[in-house]
């Protein structure tokens, strides 16, 4: 029995004789792409942002003077001890950023839709008072709302629940297709 050249023709050869245990892998990582897709919770994200402004620190320099607000914003502790309201134990997942100097964006992420808006604006709306505990002279400094919290956008949808399928399913075709490879490498002549 003469083994077969070690060439990339011939690696397709075997790849179109095992098309069946191809397709095997191939439904299989579809069915567990389904599965992960079809029970993953329906997550919502806000949107909110806001600006701050102190003529005393913004001297134009290359970094922003305002990213050391970002950790005060982020605070759960902080927003909790200016705002009654907020318990820590109910507070959603969220992080702040600075888009442009001076320019915060705060994404709020839940399962509850409304949640997810009120607590993306009520960040917004006591930015003020989180910078008063924070520095001795906050009367310098300025926020105004830019845009409010709307509407909350999905984090899962049809598109992303398709999209997780098809990458589980070409991720176990891959596979397959290098367990086949293995099994032609190991009998074919080099």
């Amino acid at each position: 029995m003469t083994k077969t050249a070690f060439t990339f023709r011939n690696y397709l050869k075997e790849l179109k004789k095992a098309w069946i245990f191809l397709v095997i892998f191939l439904v299989i990582g579809a069915g567990a792409g389904a599965a992960y897709a079809f029970t993953r919770k329906v997550q919502y994200t806000a949107t909110a942002k806001f600006s701050v402004y102190n003529s005393h620190v913004d001297n134009g320099a290359a970094t922003s003077p305002y990213s050391q607000l970002i950790e005060l914003f982020s605070s759960k502790k902080l927003l909790a001890s200016v705002d009654e309201g907020v318990k820590l134990e109910e507070v959603p997942s969220y992080g702040v950023k600075e888009a442009p100097r001076g320019i915060f964006e705060v994404k709020v992420t839940d399962a509850d839709k409304e949640k997810a808006k009120s607590f993306a604006n009520l960040i917004a709306i006591n930015t003020n008072k989180v910078i008063e505990t924070a520095f001795d002279d906050s009367y310098n400094y300025r926020t105004t709302i830019l845009e409010e919290a709307t509407d909350a956008e999905p984090i899962v949808t049809l598109k992303t629940r398709a999209i997780s399928i098809a990458v589980a399913a070409l991720g176990m075709l891959v596979i397959a297709a290098v367990v086949v490879f293995i099994r032609f490498d190991y009998r074919s002549e080099k």
